[in-house]
C-alpha cells in the first residue's frame, strides 16, 4: 500500500521536497525520484546540488518511466503509421465497417487519404495507452454503450495492424504495454512521487502493486488527506467545487488585459514593481502565446528568457517540403521556394539569390513555367542582360532536374541518405532524417511506395529537435505544471483563461469525454481537480511571504474571445458577485488612446542611388504624377511582380500586339499590303507562331483565351491599316530610335512606326492596346480650373503649364509624343493606333493641331524635370496617384508618413 506524506503549503513546494530528501540522503542513491514533467526533474536536481554539494543524488524521473517497452521489437511511430495506411488501402469493402465509416474514405478524396487518417487512427491508441488499453479493450469496456458496434469494427482493423506488424517482425506499443506488469527496478529500493499531482491511469496501477515501497509528497497540510487518493492525486469531487483564494491585497493581484501582448508587459511592469530579481521569479503562462511575448518583452528590458514550450520544426522539415513539392511538379516556382533554403546550395553549385532572382524574373516576364520555357525565353531576347539572367535560370532548372532525376532513379531510403551527404554532410541537422532511415528500411522492399509517400511519411512522424537553451539566460518561461516546481517567491502565472486552466476539454471525435472517463482516461474532472490543487497549493506557499499575480487576457493574439478561467470564479457565493464583475468588466485595448504616429527609428529609409543619365520619354509622366514613385520605379527599379500569374497581364498583351505588329512592318512586301484579307492572315500567323515561341503546344487556357481576344484586335486592325494604305499612307522606318541631348541628360526614345504619306506628309504613330477614349491630347494635358489642386511637387511651377489651342491653361501630365516631334526632325502629325477592346476602339488617334509652341512647351517642362532629376530632388511624394505600384510600402497611409527621405529635396 503506498503511503502518503504531507508536506504542507508554507512555503514553495520545491523547498519542501529538497529537505525531505537531503534528511533521507543515505537513502538517496537507491531512491527513484518521480517528478510531473522533465523540466521539474532538472530543477530537483539543481536544488539538490545547491543545497549539499556532491551528493550522491536519486535516480529522478518522469511517470512515462513506468510506461517504457524495453526489451521488445517495439514499432516506432513512423511504422505504426504505415501499418494502418497499408490496412485502410487494402480493405476493399467497406461495408463491415459503416458504423466507424459510414462513408467510406477515399472517395473522391486526393490520393493521401490514408496517411491523413492512419495518424489519426495512430493517435487514438496512443491516447489510450494512458491506460495500457488497445481498441479491443476498449471495445469490450465500451460494449454496451451506443458506442458499441462502432468500438467493435475499430477492433478488427486494429487486429488487421497487429497481424501485419507481427509479419514485419515487430509488436505495437499498445499491445506492449497492455502486458506491462509491477516490476523491481535493480538498485531501488524504494519510489518517491514528488508532487506528481497527474499520474497516468497505467502508471498508477503499476506503482500501486509494486513490490517497491511507494511513498507520495504531496504539497498540502495533512489536514486535508481526505481529498487526496491513495497515490496522493487530488480527487474530483473533493476539488472541483472547492473555494480558491485569491492572493492577499498587497500580496498580489489578479490583473485582466486586452491580450497577450498587454499580459507580457504586465508582467514586466509586476517584475519591476515589486524589484523582483530573477532568483526570486517564478514566471509561467498556461498560454503558449503569451510565453512567446514574455520572451520579447522581458528580452527588451535586458532579461534573457527563455520558452521551453516553443519547440520549432525540426531544422530539415520545411526543406523536405520544398523537396516533395519539386518532385511533385519540377517548375520553376517550386524550384524558388526550393532555392531559398540554405540546404540548396549545396544542389546548384551556390549563388542561390541570384539564381532566385533570375528564376522569378523569368515567370515574371515570360511566364517561364519550366525549363523548356527557359529555353523558349532564351530565344526571345538579343539583350546580353536578359540573355545571361534567363541562362543562369536555364542553368538552375538543369541542375535541379538533374538531380531531381538522380534521386527518383534509385530507391528511396538509398537516395535521401545521398541527399543528405550533399546537403548535410557533417550531419548537423540531419541526425534525425538518418535515425528514421535506418528505422523504416526494412520495409521499403516490403511495400511498393513512392518517394513522395516516404517524404510525407517522414515529415508526419519525424520527432521534434531537441531544444537547448542560451547559458546566458536568467529565467525559463515556465508552463503550467512545471510552475509547482519553482521555488521563486514571486509567482507570476499568465494565461489563466478557461482551456488554458483548466485544459480544453477533449474534441477529439474518437475519444469525447463521455468516453474518456467510461475508459478510465483523465478527463476534465479529473484535470480541473489537479489545477484547482495546483493553483491553491502555489498560491498559499506564497501567503505571508511573498507574492502571487494571476493575469488573463480578454482575447487571444488573433482576437478570438477568452473566459476567465473557472478557477478565478471558485469561491463562496458572497464572493461571487465581485469576482465576476472584476473578470468580466470592459477593458480597452492599450492603443485606443494613442494617437498614431510613426517615429523616425520605424520609417523606411531608401537606398540613395544616383541617376543614369538617361530618360526615357515615357518615364516623364511617372516624374509628373510623383518624383518618389518615380525615383523607386526608374532610379532603384523597384516593382511589383506577378509570378504567379496564368495569363497575359497588361504589359504582356501589349507587348505581344508590339512583336506582332513590328515584324509585320519589317516585312517590306507585308506592309504594303493593301487588302484586309492578306494583312489579317500575315498579323494572324505571326500571333500563332509569337505564341508558340513562348508556350510551345502548352498554351495555358486564360492565354488561349486571351489569343483569341487579340485575334479580334488584330482583325479590326487590318480594317484600318488597309484604309490607311488605300489613302496613301505607306510606313517608313519601324522602331527608330533616337535621342535629345539636355543639360547633360540625353532623352531616349523609340518609335512604334513612322509613316509617309503620297504628298510628301510624315507622321508618327505610337501603339496602344490600353484605353484612349479622350483622344492623344488629352492623355499628355489637362485642363487647369480655379479649383484645380497640384501635388505638392509641382506648386508654383510654370514649366508644367501650357496653352491650349482654345487658349485655355493646361497643365502637362504627360510628354511623350511631344517629345517623338522634338527627337524627329520633319513631323507633320502625331497619335496613336489604337488597338482597344471595341471595333471603334481600333483607329488612328492625332493631335489635332499640334503647333511648335506645343513641343516647345513640352520641351521646356521636360528641361524643368532633367534639372530636378540631375539634381536628385524625388522628394515630396503626391498624397495619391491613379495607378499606384506602391501602396504596400505606406501600410495605408501616405509616404510622407511612411518614408524617411534624406534625398534632395524641394
Amino acid at each position: 500500500m503506498p503511503e502518503r506524506v504531507f508536506l504542507g503549503w508554507d512555503r514553495p513546494f520545491l523547498g519542501l521536497l529538497t529537505e525531505w530528501l537531503l534528511a533521507r540522503r543515505d537513502q538517496l542513491p537507491s531512491t527513484l525520484v518521480v517528478v510531473p514533467t522533465a523540466q521539474g526533474g532538472r530543477r530537483l536536481r539543481e536544488a539538490l546540488a545547491e543545497a549539499a554539494g556532491a551528493i550522491l543524488a536519486p535516480k529522478v524521473v518522469t511517470p512515462g518511466f513506468f510506461m517504457l517497452t524495453e526489451g521488445e521489437n517495439i514499432a516506432p511511430e513512423a511504422i505504426e503509421q504505415l501499418a494502418w495506411v497499408e490496412t485502410l488501402e487494402n480493405l476493399g469493402d467497406w461495408d463491415n465497417f459503416s458504423a466507424v465509416f459510414p462513408i467510406p474514405p477515399g472517395e473522391g478524396e486526393p490520393s493521401g487519404w490514408a496517411l491523413g487518417l492512419s495518424r489519426s487512427l495512430a493517435g487514438l491508441r496512443a491516447g489510450l495507452q494512458e491506460n495500457a488499453l488497445t481498441v479491443a479493450d476498449a471495445a469490450r469496456i465500451l460494449s454496451k454503450t451506443v458506442e458499441g458496434e462502432r468500438w467493435q469494427q475499430l477492433a478488427v482493423l486494429e487486429g488487421r495492424v497487429e497481424r501485419l506488424l507481427s509479419r514485419w517482425g515487430l509488436s505495437s506499443r499498445s499491445s506492449a504495454l497492455s502486458r506491462l506488469k509491477p516490476v523491481a527496478y535493480p538498485g531501488v529500493k524504494w519510489i518517491v512521487l514528488a508532487g506528481v499531482a497527474d499520474l497516468p491511469v497505467a502508471a498508477a496501477n503499476l506503482l500501486s502493486g509494486s513490490p517497491l515501497k511507494v511513498i507520495s509528497l504531496i504539497g498540502a497540510p495533512a489536514s486535508l488527506e481526505e481529498r487526496f487518493d491513495e497515490l496522493g492525486r487530488p480527487l474530483a469531487d473533493a476539488w472541483v467545487d472547492r473555494s480558491i483564494p485569491w492572493p492577499d491585497v498587497g500580496q498580489g493581484e489578479v490583473v485582466v488585459v486586452a491580450n497577450p501582448r498587454q499580459q507580457a508587459a504586465e508582467a514586466l511592469r509586476l517584475t519591476s514593481l515589486a524589484a523582483s530579481k530573477p532568483e526570486q521569479l517564478a514566471l509561467g503562462s498556461a498560454d503558449e502565446e503569451t510565453a512567446g511575448e514574455l520572451v520579447r518583452a522581458f528580452g527588451r528590458a535586458g532579461w534573457e528568457l527563455h520558452d521551453p514550450s516553443h519547440v520549432p520544426p525540426a531544422p530539415l522539415t520545411s526543406w523536405l517540403g520544398a523537396w516533395r513539392s519539386f518532385l511533385k511538379s519540377p517548375g520553376s516556382s517550386s524550384a524558388i521556394d526550393l532555392i531559398g533554403f540554405p540546404q540548396s546550395g549545396a544542389l546548384v553549385h551556390g549563388k542561390r539569390a541570384q539564381r532566385v532572382e533570375a528564376l522569378s524574373y523569368a515567370r515574371d516576364k515570360f511566364l517561364a513555367r519550366d525549363g523548356s520555357d527557359l529555353t523558349s525565353a532564351k530565344a526571345l531576347t538579343s539583350r546580353d542582360s536578359e540573355r545571361d539572367r534567363l541562362a543562369l535560370a536555364a542553368e538552375t532548372m538543369e541542375q535541379l532536374e538533374r538531380v531531381r532525376g538522380a534521386f527518383l532513379r534509385d530507391g528511396f531510403h538509398f537516395s535521401m541518405r545521398r541527399m543528405m551527404g550533399i546537403i548535410d554532410p557533417r550531419e548537423e541537422e540531419s541526425s534525425n532524417v538518418i535515425a528514421w532511415l535506418e528505422a523504416t528500411q526494412p520495409l521499403e522492399n516490403k511495400i511498393d511506395r513512392d518517394h513522395g509517400f516516404w517524404i510525407d511519411l517522414m515529415r508526419a512522424t519525424l520527432p521534434d529537435p531537441i531544444v537547448i537553451p542560451s547559458d546566458d539566460r536568467v529565467l525559463d518561461v515556465q508552463g503550467w505544471l512545471e510552475l509547482f516546481h519553482e521555488p521563486g517567491a514571486h509567482l507570476i502565472i499568465c494565461g489563466m483563461n478557461e482551456g488554458k486552466v483548466p485544459g480544453r476539454a477533449s474534441s477529439d471525435a474518437w475519444l469525447p469525454e463521455g468516453t474518456r472517463k467510461i475508459l478510465g482516461l483523465s478527463h476534465d474532472a479529473t484535470r480541473a481537480a489537479r489545477d484547482a490543487f495546483l493553483l491553491t497549493s502555489m498560491v498559499e506557499a506564497r501567503r505571508g511571504s511573498g507574492r502571487v499575480d494571476l493575469l488573463l487576457a480578454k482575447s487571444g493574439a488573433g482576437g478570438d474571445a477568452l473566459l476567465p478561467s473557472r478557477l478565478l470564479l471558485a469561491c463562496e457565493e458572497e464572493q461571487l458577485p465581485a469576482r465576476v464583475k472584476w473578470l468580466f468588466r470592459e477593458i480597452e485595448p492599450p492603443e485606443s488612446s494613442i494617437a498614431w504616429t510613426m517615429d523616425e527609428a520605424w520609417k523606411w529609409k531608401p537606398t540613395i542611388i544616383d541617376k543614369e543619365a538617361k530618360i526615357s520619354v515615357t518615364a516623364f509622366s511617372d516624374y509628373l504624377t510623383c518624383p518618389f514613385r518615380f525615383y523607386l520605379k526608374h532610379v532603384v527599379g523597384m516593382s511589383a511582380p506577378e509570378p504567379e500569374r496564368v495569363e497575359w497581364n497588361a504589359r504582356d498583351f501589349g507587348n505581344v500586339a508590339h512583336i506582332v505588329l513590328e515584324r509585320w512592318a519589317l516585312d517590306e512586301e507585308a506592309r504594303d499590303f493593301s487588302k484586309t484579307e492578306a494583312i489579317e492572315k500575315w498579323v494572324h500567323e505571326e500571333l500563332d507562331r509569337v505564341i508558340a515561341e513562348r508556350f510551345g503546344a502548352r498554351v495555358p487556357l486564360a492565354v488561349r483565351i486571351q489569343r483569341e481576344s487579340m485575334r479580334q484586335r488584330l482583325s479590326w486592325f487590318a480594317q484600318v491599316q488597309a484604309s490607311e494604305r488605300a489613302n496613301g499612307w505607306h510606313i517608313e522606318e519601324v522602331e527608330k530610335k533616337f535621342e535629345v541631348p539636355i543639360d547633360g541628360i540625353t532623352i531616349v526614345g523609340r518609335v512604334d512606326r513612322i509613316e509617309r504619306h503620297e504628298d510628301g506628309r510624315r507622321r508618327v504613330l505610337d501603339y496602344k492596346t490600353g484605353n484612349v477614349s479622350g483622344g492623344v491630347e488629352s492623355a499628355h494635358r489637362s485642363g487647369v480650373v480655379a479649383s484645380t489642386r497640384f501635388p505638392l511637387h509641382l506648386e508654383g511651377v510654370s514649366a508644367i503649364l501650357s496653352s491650349g489651342a482654345d487658349g485655355k491653361t493646361k497643365r502637362w501630365k504627360n510628354l511623350q509624343v511631344p517629345l517623338y516631334s522634338a527627337g524627329l526632325a520633319n513631323i507633320d502629325e502625331l497619335g496613336y493606333f489604337a488597338l482597344g477592346t471595341t471595333e471603334a476602339d481600333v483607329r488612328l488617334s492625332l493631335w489635332e493641331g499640334f503647333s511648335k509652341a506645343d513641343r516647345d512647351s513640352a520641351m521646356a517642362c521636360a528641361t524643368w524635370v532633367i534639372g530636378k532629376v540631375r539634381d536628385r530632388v524625388f522628394w515630396p511624394p503626391a498624397e495619391k496617384a491613379d495607378f499606384d505600384d506602391y501602396a504596400a510600402l505606406s501600410v495605408g497611409r501616405t509616404l510622407i508618413d511612411t518614408v524617411l527621405w534624406k534625398g534632395g529635396a524641394p
